[in-house]
């Protein structure tokens, strides 16, 4: 938990200081808007490296160097604000994006794999980590910005502590040897590479691609909530601008708590029927939240669907970190890349789709990704 608590916390504190970096660089919104999407174009140019990367020197590693990496490269983004030169911002977004690929996947192959020991359900837990780190990474950002400390300064002293935790934790990480599906003769206890057939991989692949709806239907609210659900509460239900933005907060704050409780959901009800009901909360939550009458409904829309988004992505990990045939981590890698190259395209839909039609008739566009990975969930099951 403390691990994810890092990686949640480090970019959280820049992002609390957007509107600073936004002035500092004298940008409009649409040339910021182009700049911060650097860190997701970082982990989409990760592809299949970090699955390779965990293999080569194991996840401790990984993740460790891993958030120094993120450490150093979000400083630089701080450096190039206060020198007002956004290519060096852009630059410093997009190699610490693709570092933050590689502690994505290291840290939830050892949860997973720590999951695995325990025998029940824990990743979900290790998930609401990353949301308090978050919170507390955001906070500090905000506080940073009201003393007055340098950008740059604040993301050194920052990072540092993040990397400073996030080695500790890793130390305490199971070997890799200990591992599932590791070769105990390998000098390193690396994972063998499989064979792989194209018979095997057109077969992996009709695994895998359900998970990814599975976790695309989950990263879906996250991106609606961040972008659109003040949006949406301002424009569709009048409510003023200052307040527009509690959706988000009511959004994650039923999410962690979702994550706080479902692995004991998941224990109790097993997987498949935690993620029925996860799938439809999310659809019904979405589609209410976009054609509710008022304010009060939207939002009890917007807790609903991140309730139900709790589970989604962590259980798109754990399966898939579990398909057979793979090298180790190369699913978790997968679901994580996958995430991350549609979520660059995901908001500029919704924005196209909006101003073509309508805000909520775009919500519930994006809402039939869920309602296809329910429907493949249950004709798997037939």
């Amino acid at each position: 938990m403390a691990a994810f608590a890092t990686n949640g916390a480090l970019p959280a504190s820049l992002l609390a200081r957007y509107a600073e970096v936004k002035d500092g660089l004298g940008l409009d919104s649409a040339q910021f808007g182009l700049l911060v999407v650097g860190y997701a174009v970082g982990g989409t140019l990760a592809l299949n490296l970090p699955g390779v990367v965990a293999r080569r020197i194991g996840v401790a590693r990984s993740a460790g160097w891993g958030t120094a990496w993120i450490a150093l490269t979000l400083a630089l983004v701080g450096a190039g604000v206060a020198w007002s030169n956004p290519w060096l911002v852009l630059a410093g977004l997009i190699t610490a994006g693709l570092a933050d690929a590689i502690v994505d996947v290291a840290q939830n192959s050892q949860g997973i794999r720590v999951q695995t020991a325990y025998g029940r359900s824990l990743l979900n837990s290790m998930h609401a980590g990353w949301s308090i780190g978050a919170a507390i990474g955001g906070a500090v950002g905000t506080l940073a910005a009201v003393l007055g400390v340098p950008l740059w300064l604040h993301l050194l002293l920052w990072g540092a502590l993040c990397a400073t935790t996030m080695a500790a934790s890793a130390s305490a990480f199971l070997p890799e040897a200990a591992q599932a599906g590791t070769d105990p003769e390998a000098p390193d206890g690396s994972s063998p590479e499989p064979a792989e057939t194209p018979r095997l991989r057109r077969s992996t692949m009709l695994v895998l691609l359900p998970l990814a709806l599975i976790a695309l239907a989950g990263i879906s609210v996250e991106d609606i909530g961040n972008n659109w659900s003040a949006v949406l509460l301002a424009s569709e239900r009048d409510m003023a601008l200052a307040s527009a933005g509690v959706g988000l907060t009511v959004l994650l704050t039923a999410q962690f708590v979702g994550r706080l409780f479902g692995d004991a959901v998941i224990d109790v009800l097993g997987d498949r029927r935690a993620l029925y009901i996860s799938l439809a909360a999310v659809i019904l939550g979405l589609t209410g939240a976009a054609w509710a009458p008022n304010v009060a409904l939207t939002l009890v829309g917007l807790a609903v669907a991140g309730a139900g988004s709790a589970i989604t992505v962590p259980l798109a990990f754990a399966k898939a970190d579990a398909v057979p045939g793979l090298a180790a981590h190369s699913g978790v890698t997968w679901i994580s890349w996958t995430m991350r190259t549609v979520t660059i395209g995901l908001s500029p839909a919704i924005g196209a789709l909006s101003s073509v039609f309508s805000l909520p008739l775009a919500i519930t566009t994006i809402v039939l990704i869920a309602v296809a990975a329910l429907m493949l969930q249950v004709l798997r099951r037939s």
